[in-house]
């Protein structure tokens, strides 16, 4: 007869069709923890199952300069990335063979991206639609509070990465978007 298997990570989702956005990425632990790859398979089973799995969430980087004749000697701290929405369902479809991803729900949080690398922080985003002039990114350097802007209207699609560059000078916050790639590659 057929068979349905769903397999997911992270393992700890206990329901395999919601997935909430984890808030706490603020490491490399948590921040791939937050990362939603599923799959789905439906037929009748015959030599073997092939389960194709796919990358569910859009992860942003975030390389960042901070000016030293401005912040000397500064770093910048607590950096958050703007999730449109905190939660997404999704669907079995059997007629494709596939897990459909719901237009995705719940409120709009921030999230705690990871630092990593000197100079880079990223964060698990859900996919989503942000309009230009919506602050997308939110840190501190030293106690002083600072955000930065979309550019431009932006969809951010399932499975892929957005790298963007932050230039932060005393009188300058600027967001400038340098690539899209997909996720094929990250674990």
């Amino acid at each position: 007869g057929r068979c349905e298997l769903i397999a997911w990570y992270p393992s700890d989702i206990t329901n395999p069709f919601i997935y909430n956005l984890h808030i706490d990425q603020s490491d490399e632990t948590k921040l791939k923890a937050a990362d939603l790859i599923n799959g789905y398979w439906y037929d009748v089973p015959k030599d073997y199952v092939d389960i194709p799995m796919k990358h569910r969430m859009s992860l942003v980087t975030i390389v960042y300069h901070v000016g030293t004749a401005d912040y000397p000697n500064m770093d910048m701290s607590e950096p958050q990335v703007y999730s449109k929405h905190n939660s997404v369902r999704f669907g079995r479809d059997q007629i494709h063979g596939q897990f459909e991803m719901s237009t995705p729900t719940g409120n709009p949080d921030w999230v705690q991206a990871c630092k990593h690398d000197g100079d880079m922080f990223s964060a698990i985003v859900i996919p989503g639609s942000y309009k230009a002039g919506e602050i997308f990114v939110k840190f501190k350097i030293g106690d002083k509070n600072f955000h930065a802007k979309m550019k431009s209207d932006t969809d951010f699609k399932e499975g892929e990465r957005y790298t963007y560059k932050l230039d932060v000078g005393k009188n300058k916050v600027e967001l400038t978007r340098i690539s899209v790639d997909d996720l094929k590659g990250w674990d």
